[in-house]
């Protein structure tokens, strides 16, 4: 939900503005247009409000002090995308564990929420979730291959290891 706050804006600011953002969803000229000094708006009647109504209004919805205030809510869908396998040799549980570990990046959150759905039948071999609205994130399972077909050296420690304390310093 996105609040658009304009009271302080004249009218004509306001359908200025419009016409720029138009005109950049369009295409058109990415320049700022020059801003020269106006006047100020003229200032709000004075409020009828007293000072124990305001003080006694439910928490969270004050009366209003100054102008109207207009409150725009915009709400904007996105769509997610999977390919699911049913012959593949993982289950979810061990996808909702890789992305334990990426949890810690809060816009991995809502991958992690969406793979946690109730998702249909077989393992989810690409997920594609919007994080952002001009963002997305994508896990693919390209190739697989069982832990057994890798040679145990390729996870042994070299003995000159030092682990780093500094480098991890959110785990």
């Amino acid at each position: 939900m996105l609040e658009d706050l304009r009271e302080h804006l004249s009218e004509e600011d306001v359908v200025r503005n419009k016409a720029l953002l138009e005109n950049l969803r369009r295409g058109g000229s990415h320049r700022t247009p020059q801003v020269g000094s106006r006047s100020s708006l003229p200032r709000p009647p004075t409020s009828p409000v007293s000072w124990h109504d305001y003080i006694s209004a439910e928490p969270g919805r004050p009366p209003s002090l100054g102008r109207r205030t207009l409150c725009k809510e915009s709400r904007k869908y996105f769509r997610a995308t999977m390919a699911m396998s049913l012959n593949f040799p993982l289950n979810l549980l061990k996808l909702l564990n890789v992305l334990e570990v990426v949890a810690p990046f809060k816009q991995f959150h809502k991958l992690r929420d969406f793979v946690q759905l109730q998702l249909p039948p077989g393992f989810p071999v690409k997920l594609d979730v919007p994080v952002f609205p001009t963002i997305s994130a994508t896990v693919t399972f390209n190739e697989f291959r069982r832990m057994s077909s890798f040679p145990s050296s390729l996870f042994s420690i070299p003995s000159d290891f030092v682990e780093d304390p500094s480098h991890f310093p959110d785990l």
